[in-house]
This record gives structure tokens, sequence and C-alpha cells, in this order.
């Protein structure tokens, strides 16, 4: 159906591009639309059909196409510009990507994951088969491929998401193996891409835990088989494989041409928020203590320890940050810090979740999240422990444990969406870093804003 219907459309848009004066009248209020198809015809009219200058007009017009939900007409000029590169530059030609990319786009904004499925694979075989030179665009060529299957996770049919999970993390791996040919181990140029693996790897610890279809298969040995490892063992492999990461992140910050004390502190704090999201609290008590000193001794202002730690923060922190002030940068720009302040209610913390097919977590890549507090949101009062002690009646050993969920109240409830029951248990779904006074854990009160997942809409053809 989609085949027949891009059929049809590319006719019609391939007439329309050479027609400017009907296509005028269609786009008489879209002015830049206007002016690049302007562009268009005067570049056919000198120089043909198939000049390697009409590309770069046809993108900026598949653009407005995409930006006006006008997606086979955006699909027919991106298609027209990838076949001019190709005439001009060659099948396989680099040049010809920009356009392979935001056809993937332009097909998942359509809601057609099949045919954006199929670019994708083709878009990975071209930058394993044909790339000849490592540079900084294939590295973030390879991140926009892990973050377009980690957007596949949330949109696409539920029977692809262990796929996507899949296919986002060897994406990203690639990048980082790219980086360190490019730079080195222990550049800091290699950071964001590593904790992006980290975070990937939390994303699949919730998946295996949650159960359901993409649970069962991320344990599977190999793909499409009942060989699958037990869920403990996964958690511990996905602990583990964390925690080498950091040790990584730990080598960066500690290289000798270039040692960062502070970054380092910070490493160790995420490290005691990655120890704390896996349970292994008694190690991530240590880490809390040695990165709280270890700041101190970068010199970091006491007056800005305090008013970091003085609040609690959900886990995994979205970006991971090398200095305390650009952490305390990042956390007052937050949208929903500023609107709760406005709203007289004080500091709050702020969860989205990501999508009605996997809500128990943020969004793992950035999303434009100012809108949604408008309406539509929970608030609730929550109260997590300090330190606390829980002695375990099969045994004679004494667990201590933090940032528990101890009790929490619905303040206010959104006038559309699930039961106020259902909302208080998806509290259960979070993990807390407590509030820290000294590096320990103490017990604290905040509020949440809670923003649940709209329902999925469906798209049409």
């Amino acid at each position: 159906m989609i085949k027949n219907a891009l059929k049809s459309t590319s006719s019609l848009i391939l007439i329309s591009l050479f027609l400017l004066p009907g296509l005028a009248s269609v786009a008489a209020e879209q002015d830049s639309l206007l002016q690049a198809l302007n562009q268009l015809s005067r570049l056919e009219e000198g120089r043909g059909n198939m000049d390697i200058q009409l590309a770069e007009p046809l993108l900026q017009i598949a653009e407005e196409y995409r930006a006006d939900g006008r997606f086979a007409d955006a699909h027919a000029a991106l298609d027209r510009g990838m076949q001019i590169i190709r005439v001009n530059h060659g099948l396989y030609a680099s040049e010809q990507l920009p356009y392979l990319e935001k056809k993937i786009e332009n097909y998942a904004d359509w809601g057609e994951w099949e045919e954006a499925r199929t670019l994708l694979e083709h878009l990975m075989w071209l930058h394993r088969t044909k790339t000849r030179l490592i540079d900084e665009q294939l590295l973030t060529d390879l991140m926009d491929v892990s973050h377009f299957h980690l957007r596949g996770i949330s949109e696409d049919s539920l029977e692809y998401q262990s796929y996507h999970f899949r296919r986002a993390l060897s994406a990203n791996w690639i990048a980082v193996g790219a980086g360190e040919r490019l730079w080195s181990r222990t550049d800091r140029r290699l950071v964001p891409m590593l904790y992006n693996l980290v975070k990937q790897y939390h994303l699949q610890a919730v998946a295996v835990a949650q159960g359901g279809r993409a649970g069962y298969e991320l344990r599977q040995i190999v793909p499409g088989t009942d060989w699958i490892r037990e869920r403990s063992e996964m958690r511990t492999y996905y602990y583990d494989t964390g925690m080498r990461i950091f040790n990584q992140l730990d080598d960066i910050f500690a290289n000798p041409e270039a040692v960062d004390v502070e970054a380092q502190a910070m490493t160790r704090l995420y490290k005691a928020d990655w120890q704390a999201l896996f349970s292994r609290d008694a190690l991530a008590l240590e880490s809390y203590k040695m990165a709280y000193d270890g700041l101190l001794a970068a010199d970091v202002a006491a007056e800005s320890l305090n008013n970091y730690f003085a609040s609690p923060s959900l886990l995994p922190e979205s970006e991971f940050y090398s200095s305390l002030d650009s952490a305390l940068t990042a956390r007052a720009a937050h949208p929903s810090i500023a609107a709760n302040d406005e709203a007289g209610r004080g500091s709050a913390l702020y969860f989205a979740e990501w999508s009605a097919s996997f809500p128990y977590v943020r969004s793992p890549y950035r999303q434009q999240n100012g809108k949604q507090l408008e309406s539509g949101f929970a608030l609730f009062s929550l109260n997590l422990s300090g330190l606390t002690e829980i002695s375990r009646w099969l045994s004679p050993r004494t667990v201590t444990q933090f940032g528990e969920l101890l009790d929490a109240t619905l303040l206010e409830a959104p006038s559309a969406g699930p039961p106020r029951q259902e909302l208080r248990e998806r509290l259960e779904w979070l993990e807390f870093r407590p509030r820290l006074v000294d590096g320990q854990p103490e017990q604290t009160s905040t509020t949440l804003l809670y923003q649940p997942a709209p329902a999925p809409q469906l798209v049409g053809l």
C-alpha cells in the first residue's frame, strides 16, 4: 500500500516541482517553501533536471513538507535529491547520507516503521562497508542511528522492541570503537558516547525486570532461540558492564596529560548512582562519601556542594556533567523547576514517562518538555528515606538501605489519565538519589511532577 502511494505521489511531486505556478497557489502562505521552489525552478531552467545544485533545495523542500505533515511529498523530494547525488557522485556517495537519514525520519513521522527499519539496515550497511574515513561526522551519524533505534523502542510495534534495543546498543558501541581509533581510549570526547551506553544498559535492565516480550528476548543468548539467561544473571551482566564503562571514564579523567580531579569525583558520584540502581547499597554509600570528599579536595565551594546535594535526584541522571557547576546550571535551567518555582511550590523533581509502550523510564534522548508542564501532570509529595538498617529474619545480617520511597501523597491529579491508585503504583518504577549531607544520605521530603505518557495515536495515510 505504501509503495503504491509513494509511486503515485512521487509522480505528482516530480511534475509539481517543474510547475511552479501551480505549487505557488498551494503554498501561498508558506514563504520558505515558496522560496525554495523558486530557487529550484530557476536552477532547473539554467542547469537541467539532474544538476547537483538541485539537491540542496530539494532537501529544504522536503523539510517544509515534513513540517506540514505532507510525508509522501517529502519522501518524493528526498528520493529525487538522492538520485541526483548518485548520478553526480556515485551509487555509494557519502553525500547522500543526510538525505537517507531524513527519509528514515520522515518514514517514522509517517508511522511507516517497516520502511524505516529497512533503510536503517541499509544505512548501517553503508557505514560498515563503504565508509573509508573515520572522522567526527561518522561518529555523529552512528550516534544518530543509535538514537533513532531508541526512538523505535517507544514508537515502533512492540514485537520490534528488542530489535531496536540491540541495534541501538550496537551502533553506540561501534561509535565508541571508532572514536577510540580516531582519538584515543582516554580522550574526553568519548565521554558523552560512553555515558549513553550506561543509560542504554539501564534501559535494558529495566526491560528485563519488567518482563514481557522484550524482556524475554533480551535474555536470549542467541536471538530467536529458547536459550535464555536468568534475570539475575542479566542484572549482574548489566551492572558489571556499566562499572567497566565507569572505569574507562576514570581513566579518561586520570590521564596524566590532563588530570581532572573534579571530573574524577563526579565520575565517582555517577558510579555511586549506578551502584544504588542495582542495590549495591554498601558500595554506593562508600562511593557517595568518596565523591563528596573528592569534590572538596577539588576546591569546589562548600556552598555549591550543599546547594547541589540538598535536593534529591531521579536516577539515572539524564546527562553526564564533569563539574558540579555544570550540573547545577543544568538543574536550574530545567523547565519543570522553573515552572514549579513560578507556581510558588519550590524546587521539585520532574518525571515524564517515555512512552505508553515503555513508560518506566524518562526518555533516553533529549525532548522538549516545557509545553508538557502546562497540564496533564500529577503532583506528588514524597518522603524519601535516609540510612535505614533492616535486619533480615532469614539471616543474622543487617542490611543498610537508603533512598527508599517511604510514602507519597497525591496533591493534584490530571483531569484525564490513569486512575489515582495506578498513578501511585507507578511511583514504584522510580529510583532516587536522596539528599546527601557530608556525603551521607538523609531523609528528605520533596515534590514530584509526574507526567504520564499520552495514549498512542494512529497515523493515517
